[in-house]
């Protein structure tokens, strides 16, 4: 084939792969409902693959072991909603409570910005009157349809993701046996699978692993300095901070605000203050950006940028829970694209693929 013509093709093939890309996108958007459970499944069964691998080399009986892994996972997940719901209650039962603090610490603002012309004019009870009015029971009532919805939502997602885990923890750690069926006689083809599903499991397993590790560590570091600094709710705040952890970059940053928040409300010296907040700015960054770095290495291969658009597009199209699972799905992703030869610029840019090396 002539030069010229190659080039051509080439040119056609890339056009097409990126409107085959938007196509898919537009389908995955969707087919959310159906598709986010399932890739949490997907991934969550990818982790736990390990531990049901070491329960098969101890003899334990296979259904047992899915059994008992099941139950503890949709335990865990259930725990986390509990956690959520009660901290909620907390809050609304001591309202009154901390719109007295913010009252007083407004008042102590305003008294130190006397100086300014039309600050003496101004009165915390005005502040005061609105958030009372924002988070009152009537504006809870109200607004009950929406959070019905949600937790609709979420119960059909939880059950349907709670179905799809028994399947894939059925299953996934004979993926050689389904990979075999499904190639036939290609030797080749067979291999090619079983490589990229090594690389695909082995990059999750080694990012959870880690991300695992430095959440828990950020949540309890968080949960101690709140602790330490009488901020109340300091159980909830290291816990948000570790279910948090695990969106890159915006989590941590998101998890800052509501203890910082509530430390400007209820600690009393502006040194303390100051203390408090460098103290939590510095725990994310040296878990985030030293620890975790170190650790992680090159088991997952991804370049900062890939992360940061990885996040964006996928919080686009599934919003919070496409943020979560943005770095598995972008492993993923790598991983088919490898297998297309024209794609292969998208792969470099994308991240080292343990699959070119191997």
């Amino acid at each position: 084939m002539p030069l010229g013509v190659e080039n051509n093709v080439r040119t056609i093939k890339n056009i097409l792969l990126v409107f085959a890309g938007i196509v898919l996108v537009m389908i995955i958007m969707e087919l959310s409902g159906l598709l986010i459970p399932l890739a949490f499944a997907l991934f969550v069964g990818i982790l736990l693959s390990p531990i049901i691998e070491y329960l098969e080399r101890k003899k334990w009986p296979y259904t047992v072991s899915i059994s008992l892994i099941s139950l503890l996972t949709l335990g865990f997940l259930f725990l986390v909603g509990v956690i959520v719901y009660d901290t909620a209650t907390q809050i609304m039962n001591e309202k009154e409570k901390l719109l007295g603090q913010m009252e007083l610490k407004f008042e102590d603002i305003l008294s130190q910005l006397h100086f300014i012309p039309g600050v003496e004019q101004m009165e915390a009870d005005g502040l005061i009157t609105v958030l009372n009015k924002v988070i009152s029971q009537e504006f809870v009532l109200s607004t009950s349809g929406v959070v019905a919805s949600q937790l609709g939502t979420f119960t059909f997602n939880f059950i349907l993701s709670a179905i799809y885990l028994v399947a894939v923890l059925g299953s996934i750690v004979r993926y050689e046996q389904y990979i075999n069926y499904l190639e036939g006689d290609d030797q080749e083809g067979r291999d090619t699978l079983v490589k990229s599903f090594v690389e695909v499991k082995t990059s999750i397993v080694s990012y959870m692993k880690v991300k695992f590790f430095t959440s828990f560590c950020t949540g309890l570091c968080f949960g101690l300095v709140s602790w330490i600094f009488g901020v109340d709710f300091a159980l909830f705040w290291g816990f948000l901070a570790f279910l948090l952890n695990f969106i890159p970059t915006v989590g941590s940053i998101t998890a800052t605000i509501p203890p910082l928040l509530l430390g400007l409300i209820q600690i009393d010296s502006t040194g303390s203050f100051a203390l408090f907040v460098g103290l939590l700015i510095a725990i994310q960054f040296v878990w985030g950006n030293v620890v975790e770095p170190m650790m992680m290495g090159s088991s997952v291969a991804l370049n900062t940028v890939t992360v940061i658009l990885g996040l964006v597009i996928w919080g686009y199209i599934w919003g919070v829970a496409g943020m979560l699972l943005s770095v598995p799905l972008i492993v993923l992703a790598r991983v088919i694209l490898a297998q297309i030869p024209d794609a292969d610029m998208f792969v470099k840019l994308m991240g080292r693929s343990r699959l070119k090396q191997s």
